[in-house]
């Protein structure tokens, strides 16, 4: 019989980026240069008003628990005020436990409730970004931020609805063999477009990427599941992982994985 001899393929690094924009605004100089007999209080409360909206953003996340999206959790802002009634201070997440709600720049509180377990967590929201600065309940994870102009429709992306590991996993010696040991898991939203058989370890190295680095046998797409065979050996004790996956991980009908990045931590191995 014929030994198949499995190349080990190191797979390591990653990547970001920003932007921002300004508009001029006629009206100011009427503002500025106002006739000695006009009545300039409507105006200044028209201006209140662009100040205001101007504050808000759209924004959007997803909500896991154990690695898992949460479908059909309700989230809502806490002790906010948005300066127009149509915008949303409560949502619902949908069936990959995403959320879109309108929020005001700068800190905002939020609130969910799962099967009766009340969760509180805040983000810090600028124009361009989101990020999670607190939660009380460590079991549950919200990652995946995404911030738009008010009005903007979000386009269509592929989403990660369940991995092993998943971010703020903690393994050691008693849960080795049941998280990690048998490789590492990614759930996808749609069936994938698989690579070809000639260039999937190059494909697993672009969009599966682990920091420090560790050893990758071989890798499995099937259908909306990638499942990566890792060498054990070269997972290292007492140390916190990064993994980022990347754009390149594409679904059959076109839609790209947005970059997602988490961490999980090693403790004391056999």
């Amino acid at each position: 019989m014929k030994h198949i001899h499995l190349k080990p393929i190191l797979i390591c690094f990653v990547f970001f980026i920003s932007m921002t924009n300004c508009y001029f605004n006629p009206f100011v100089f009427d503002l500025l240069n106002p006739e000695e007999t006009k009545d300039n209080s409507s105006v200044l409360g028209m201006i209140a008003g662009l100040t205001n909206q101007a504050g808000n953003v759209r924004i959007s996340g997803q909500l896991k628990k154990a690695g898992s999206a949460l479908a059909g959790v309700p989230i809502s802002l806490q002790n906010t005020s948005l300066s127009v009634k149509s915008q949303t201070k409560s949502t619902t997440t949908n069936v990959y436990g995403r959320f879109y709600f309108d929020s005001p720049t700068g800190i905002v509180s939020l609130q969910f409730t799962d099967n009766g377990t009340i969760v509180n967590f805040q983000l810090n929201v600028s124009k361009t970004s989101a990020t999670l600065v607190s939660i009380d309940k460590t079991n549950y994870q919200i990652q995946s931020f995404e911030v738009y102009e008010m009005g903007v429709e979000p386009p269509e992306s592929l989403e990660l609805i369940y991995s092993m590991p998943y971010d703020g996993l903690f393994i050691d010696e008693t849960n080795f063999n049941n998280t990690i040991a048998l490789g590492p898991q990614f759930v996808f939203s749609e069936t994938l477009e698989a690579p070809a058989e000639g260039v999937k370890f190059s494909w697993a190295m672009e969009n599966f990427v682990v920091f420090p680095s560790v050893y990758l046998l071989n890798i499995d797409v099937t259908n909306n599941i990638v499942t990566l065979t890792l060498d054990n050996a070269s997972i290292q004790p007492s140390i916190t992982y990064t993994v980022t996956l990347n754009s390149g991980i594409r679904s059959e009908t076109g839609k790209m994985l947005k970059p997602t990045t988490f961490t999980f931590d090693v403790g004391l191995l056999k």
